[in-house]
This record gives C-alpha cells, structure tokens and sequence, in this order.
C-alpha cells in the first residue's frame, strides 16, 4: 500500500530487511538510523532501562556504525510511580553514555504497560557499510553471544526462575555490541546482522534472502544457556518461538537436530550478539581485536539460496 521510496541517497531502506537505515550525506558521510520499544524483561527498571538501550543502539553497531544521538520513546501507565520512571530512564541514559551517544530529550505517552526504547541516529562512511547482502560463499559466520535469552527471560515471567540462574543473561543483555563492531570493521567482514526478536535462524534467513546464498549451521558449535534446554523442558515456552517457527520454520530446515535445541534456535534475543560473516582468513584478525574468541558457528554456501540448514 506504500508508495515506493526513489530517493538516490537512501542507500539502506527496507528492501533487505536489514538493521538500520542508511541516507547518504556526502561522499564520505552517511546517516544510519534506528527505532526500537520493548516491554521490560527484568523488574529492576534501572536494569531494564540498560538493557533496552544497549538492544536499540545495537541496530548501528550491525551496520558497522558509530552512534552518536537518541531520543527515548516511552510508553508509561498515568498512575505510573515517577521514580520508576525516572530509574528506567537513568539506566538508559548511562548505557547511552557509554556507547558514546547523547540523548537529547524524547516522547512519552501513556500505556497500559511499560514500554521504553530509543530513535537512535549515527554515522558511517557510505563505501564502509556492513549489510545483511553481502554474504559469499566459503565464508563463516561468527556468534558473538549466546542464544537463549527469550526463553530464560519467560521462565522469569512464568515465576519459575528460581532453578536457572539469570546473571549471565542479564549481564549480556546490557553489554554493548561495539567492540563485536569495531572487530568486524577491522576484519573486513562481508556481512552481519544482529540476533533479536526474531531469533538467530530468523535474522539468518533474512541474511539468506538478501545476499541469494545458502547457510549452515553446526548445532554443536552454536552457543547457548545450557538452562534455557531445562527450561523449555519443564514446558515454559515463551511467545517468541512460536511467532518465528510460523513466520520461518519453511526456510529452516533443522534436520535430525533433536528437540528443544531445534526449538531454541527460533527463540527471540533481546539484546542479543552480533552474527559475522568474514572469510576464513579474517578470522584471528577478529579474535585479536575482540580480544575473546568467539565460535564459528556455521558457514555461507552457493546451494539452497534463501534458507538455513542446521546439521550436527
């Protein structure tokens, strides 16, 4: 129903399903721009408040650039306590400072529940762009994060937490992408996108449909929290997986990969890694600016264009 978009300077919309926006300014300067709102995933605001910022800053990471300026967008009940308010917005704006970017002010209007994100606006060089299209055959595709954050989150929600310890999950959700973005950048990585809402085979089938290429995944080399399996186990099953096996499961075939790992690979990340794809030779240079290693997780072929396979 949309008209389409001719603007020559918009060099990144929404044809390829990929994180951000870019509109070209100059021969050496592009914007890249982001929108993102979620519902709290943990009760602590000023903990959500973090994590939320560092899930829509993320967006600019995976495009290979640097944030800089942000508004908050926040959806608040009216009878809503105001230093619980004023907490999420704290941990948010302290998250932004971090990544280097100032927010300048904001919109907020009244919700039944909670809602909190950021526009966030950044800048790249448009010849230095990382998209979702670029993916080659031979090439690897790098995990910079563990899977499994929407089902943990669920079993929080579900009052059935007190089996799975949560710390490393929410420690996660607040780390920025940046240093993942910065390695990327200096490894001359062809593509990346970055694991959120729609889990990690559903931002990878986007990745196989922009870029016509075929994915592998080794489910042995993918990383998870080992009590996400517990939890979906116990029959918490969070939203996410179901949404994405109904929008993706066609282009996914998952093989003899056995229940609930086949499952879990569907699972929505809030604030998730960032997935690289680089060739082979620009692995170490990846390790050694990222200063960890991080698993090759699977790798980019010229068969099955538009999908992912998941083998052992």
């Amino acid at each position: 129903m949309l008209p389409p978009v001719t603007d020559p300077n918009l060099l990144i919309g929404t044809n390829t399903a990929d994180d951000a926006g870019v509109y070209k300014m100059n021969d050496e300067l592009a914007l890249v721009y982001t929108i993102d709102i979620l519902t709290p995933v943990v009760s602590d605001p000023y903990t959500f408040g973090k994590i939320a910022a560092a899930n829509c800053i993320s967006d600019v990471y995976a495009m290979g650039g640097d944030p800089k300026l942000a508004l908050n967008i926040v959806g608040f009940p009216g009878n809503g306590d105001p230093e619980m308010l004023g907490a999420m917005l704290k941990g948010g704006t302290e998250k932004a400072q971090e990544a280097g970017v100032t927010i300048a002010g904001g919109h907020t209007f009244v919700t039944p529940e909670i809602k909190y994100g950021l526009t966030v606006i950044g800048y790249i060089n448009p010849n230095k762009i990382i998209t979702n299209d670029g993916a080659r055959p031979g090439d690897r595709i790098l995990l910079t994060k563990p899977i499994g954050v929407g089902t943990m989150i669920q079993a929080l929600l579900a009052g059935k937490s007190e089996t799975v310890n949560l710390q490393p999950v929410i420690e996660a959700m607040q780390t920025l992408n940046r240093d993942a973005s910065h390695a990327m950048r200096a490894a001359g990585a062809h593509a990346a996108t970055d694991i959120t809402g729609y889990g990690l085979v559903g931002h990878l089938v986007e990745m196989a449909e922009a870029s016509n290429i075929g994915i592998v995944l080794e489910a042995s080399h993918i990383p998870f929290y080992e009590e996400a399996l517990t939890v979906l186990t116990q029959g918490v099953y969070e939203p996410g997986i179901t949404m994405n096996m109904n929008s993706f499961r066609h282009k996914v075939d998952t093989g003899n990969i056995e229940r609930p790992f086949s499952e879990l690979i569907f699972g929505s990340e809030t604030s998730g890694g960032l997935a690289v794809v680089i060739p082979e030779d620009g692995i170490q240079k990846f390790t050694d600016h990222f200063k960890q290693d991080v698993p090759v997780i699977g790798y980019i072929t010229s068969e099955h264009p538009g999908t992912v396979k998941v083998v052992d």
